[in-house]
């Protein structure tokens, strides 16, 4: 079985509209948590094997993770603005074959102490940019990442804090000796970025970073 995760919020219907369509022929099923949705939209009960819940948006971004252990299955885990290629998944297969664990196509490097989560990284590998080589990284971007959840077995209470899921999931594979690893790309070459129509994201809306710093150097070795 292989599925999708996707948290999103109403602003972002539009985008998550074409994230689903990109990425529903790819795979058994997705699931989509709703955060702060009243009504699901008459548009995503035409969807195949797409399942739905309306949530509150207390967990955030953590919604994505509600249905991770469900069945035994490839999970894919993606953002609500980024669109994937026809063949993102068969990538991200490939990947995992290869490495095992966890893979992303975006990562942080990191020296411990860390002053700053968002400014003082050794290296950023990024999804929208050039990758030229496989990396092993101290932090995963979960907004384009998979695993097998019979060798990654978490659930939602890994996510004690809203918006922070990269640095709490990669602090569990630290601290479980599982691997991250991005994988190689160029830019444009799986994603292509939608941006939000009012500019907000999670980076953008939380540059206060002393919670997500103090994680990371709780775990960093």
């Amino acid at each position: 079985m292989v599925i999708a995760h996707i948290a999103t919020i109403p602003e972002r219907e539009n985008s998550l509209r074409q994230v689903i369509a990109s990425v529903s022929p790819q795979v058994d099923k997705t699931y989509v948590s709703m955060n702060g949705y009243q009504v699901k939209p008459d548009w995503l009960r035409m969807e195949r094997n797409v399942f739905t819940e309306l949530l509150d948006n207390s967990l955030g971004d953590g919604a994505k993770w509600l249905h991770v252990n469900d069945e035994p299955a490839i999970c894919f885990f993606l953002d609500d603005d980024l669109v994937v290629a026809h063949n993102y998944v068969k990538y991200m297969f490939y990947g995992l074959e290869k490495h095992g664990s966890a893979v992303s196509l975006h990562g942080r490097k990191y020296v411990k102490p860390v002053k700053s989560f968002r400014r003082n990284f050794t290296a950023n590998y990024r999804c929208l940019g050039n990758v030229a080589n496989d990396e092993q990284v101290q932090l995963l971007g979960t907004g384009c990442m998979a695993f097998d959840n019979r060798q990654v077995k978490l659930d939602s209470s890994v996510f004690e804090y809203r918006l922070m899921a990269d640095v709490l999931f990669s602090r569990f594979c630290v601290t479980n000796n599982i691997a991250m690893t991005v994988l190689s790309h160029k830019a444009g070459q799986y994603l292509k970025y939608l941006p939000p129509a009012d500019g907000k994201t999670i980076w953008r809306n939380t540059t206060d970073d002393r919670i997500q710093t103090f994680i990371l150097n709780s775990f960093l070795k």
